[in-house]
C-alpha cells in the first residue's frame, strides 16, 4: 500500500484515508488500537475477542495469576502497586 496523509485538526483529530479503512476492514464507529514505534503511530484494526481472551489468559498463567480472583486482605492492593512501579 502506498504512503498516504491525513491532516489533524484544532482537536487533534484525523479522517482515515478510504484506501486505509478498506485494507483494515473499519467501518463506521468501530475502535482501533494505536501505538507509538519509534517516531511511527501505527493504527492496527482491532482483535477479535477470542484473541483478546488467549492473550490475557496467557499473561495471567505466566504471571501465576490465572484462577485466582483477589480477597479482601490478601495483599493484593500491595501487589498491583508493586507492579505498577515497575512497570
Amino acid at each position: 500500500m502506498s504512503e498516504m496523509y491525513a491532516t489533524i485538526t484544532s482537536k487533534g483529530q484525523i479522517t482515515l484515508p478510504v484506501d486505509a479503512r478498506r485494507a483494515l476492514g473499519l467501518v463506521k464507529g468501530q475502535k482501533v488500537s494505536i501505538r507509538i514505534e519509534g517516531d511511527a503511530l501505527v493504527i492496527d484494526a482491532p482483535r477479535d475477542i477470542a484473541t483478546t481472551r488467549a492473550r490475557i489468559r496467557a499473561e495471567a498463567v505466566a504471571k501465576g495469576t490465572w484462577g485466582k480472583p483477589p480477597v479482601a486482605g490478601d495483599g493484593w492492593s500491595a501487589r498491583a502497586e508493586e507492579h505498577r512501579a515497575d512497570t
